[in-house]
């Protein structure tokens, strides 16, 4: 309604410069420069005070079909999301989407990233169905949760989607099935970005009466992030991959075994909770300490263990 002016400096003041910009590769040729030109030259005639219109520029990947070609109705290579949709939900769409790849690479649609979040996001909402919510809060799983807000609100902030929703599907797969509601809720809300439809159900199912979207983002504390809890976390990663190595080994020369023994270097041994790494690898695990003089070790295997590397 600017009769005299061709906008209202003040209001151009407040809104302008914009914090990001995102764009597509195409862009870079056609609205970016546009939008460049644009300012400068209204910054030359005296009525911006800005120099560039963006503060900062993110340009984003493109998603290809599985045939590797960029989706095109003419290749007849593109998905639809409704369909999608309808047999896996929106949730699992949007996370699939921010699990392939890092937003600025182009990658190729897979169905089985689709597949695997939906199983992910079907067991979450299984958890929360049957969850008992306590008082008390376990030191290992406050580290946990605090850790994944301190390294997930970094990598939402700089586009790494892709690696926060590891680290977020980490933290509920780590969730037991007795926590504080306050854990839950702050677990809820880091994966609500990702999945709004799933969180606002499971927020309310926790007994809370407005929405998760106008709740504020949970902050680290950052005490609470114990580093012994990390390196054992850490370990047992290590040992369960090495163990399932060898595991796909030994099945791959068509024999079995049910039991697996691990040697550690003695001061180590606290760092490897057996009933943990047995239920992840699928077999019955013992742990003994090198030095014990009643451990099972028929081959000897003890004498290899070093620190950080057991037998």
């Amino acid at each position: 309604n600017n009769s005299k002016k061709i906008f209202d400096s003040k209001k151009a003041d407040y809104w302008c410069p914009i914090d990001q910009y995102i764009g597509g590769p195409e862009h870079i040729t056609m609205h970016l420069i546009y939008i460049r030109f644009y300012t400068k030259f209204l910054r030359d005639l005296g009525l911006l005070k800005f120099d560039e219109p963006a503060l900062r520029y993110f340009t984003q990947g493109i998603v290809h079909g599985s045939d590797g070609e960029k989706m095109s109705k003419s290749r007849g290579n593109t998905i639809d999301p409704i369909d999608v949709i309808k047999r896996y939900s929106t949730d699992s769409l949007r996370l699939a989407l921010m699990s392939f790849a890092s937003p600025d690479s182009d990658t190729n649609w897979d169905e089985k990233v689709l597949i695997g979040n939906y199983k992910f996001l079907s067991k979450v909402y299984e958890k929360f169905e049957n969850i008992k919510i306590t008082k008390k809060a376990d030191a290992k799983v406050d580290s946990k949760l605090n850790k994944t807000i301190k390294e997930v609100t970094k990598d939402i902030e700089n586009f790494k989607f892709n690696i926060a929703i590891i680290k977020i599907r980490d933290l509920f797969n780590f969730l037991p099935e007795e926590s504080p509601k306050e854990t839950l809720e702050k677990s809820l809300k880091l994966l609500h970005p990702f999945c709004p439809h799933i969180t606002e159900e499971l927020w309310e199912k926790l007994g809370n009466k407005g929405f998760i979207s106008i709740e504020k983002w949970p902050i680290a504390d950052e005490q609470k992030i114990d580093i012994k809890f990390e390196k054992q976390e850490e370990a047992i990663d290590k040992i369960v991959a090495d163990i399932l190595n060898i595991q796909r080994i030994i099945e791959s020369r068509g024999e079995k075994r049910n039991k697996v023994y691990v040697y550690v270097i003695p001061n180590e041994k606290e760092n490897y909770n057996s009933l943990e790494i047995s239920k992840r690898v699928g077999k019955e695990v013992i742990i003994f300490a090198v030095n014990d003089s009643k451990r099972y070790d028929p081959k000897n295997i003890s004498k290899k263990s070093k620190p950080g590397k057991p037998g």
